[in-house]
């Protein structure tokens, strides 16, 4: 599914927004079928969905630093420093970039001395360049396609 409908378009917007909606619902508003609504949705999940997830406020469960850090590592070490944060509790997503790093990760700790910690477990890596930012508040999160509103210059006519 390289290029997405209007229909399409819709749909996606509606499960951004709220993936546990009911289909009847959804199909009241959109005006399309629910059989074509749950048929589109089994395509979706062959093709377009990684993972249905639930974003959480992580302070209200006391975790209070979230942090995004850049590194650079030194080509010997990358590949066992990817295997550590891919398996480290405390890590909720990696990415691999450019433009001078090599990783790009997101971290949540209950307080600044369990972050400490985090990077004691790190100096066994041969970290070249480390660039810390500290997230102080989400304003927005997860919404591109979330709103059907704003969605109307990513679809081809059907």
């Amino acid at each position: 599914m390289k290029f997405a409908t209007k229909k399409d378009v819709l749909l996606m917007s509606f499960f951004r927004n709220n993936a546990r909606e009911n289909l009847t619902r959804i199909s009241r508003i959109t005006r399309i079928p629910v059989s074509t609504i749950f048929d589109k949705l089994r395509d979706y999940e062959k093709e377009l969905v990684k993972k249905h997830t639930t974003l959480l406020d992580f302070r209200k469960l006391g975790f209070d630093i979230k942090v995004n850090v850049l590194y650079r590592i030194s080509r010997d070490s990358r590949e066992e420093f990817k295997n550590f944060v891919m398996m480290h509790e405390n890590v909720n997503s990696i990415f691999k970039i450019n433009n001078g790093f090599d990783f790009l990760v997101e971290a949540i700790f209950r307080d600044l001395n369990d972050y400490h910690k985090f990077n004691e477990q790190l100096e066994k890596f041969n970290i070249q360049v480390k660039q810390e930012m500290f997230i102080l508040e989400d304003l927005k999160r997860e919404g591109f396609l979330s709103d059907m509103n704003k969605t109307e210059s990513l679809f081809v006519e059907e």
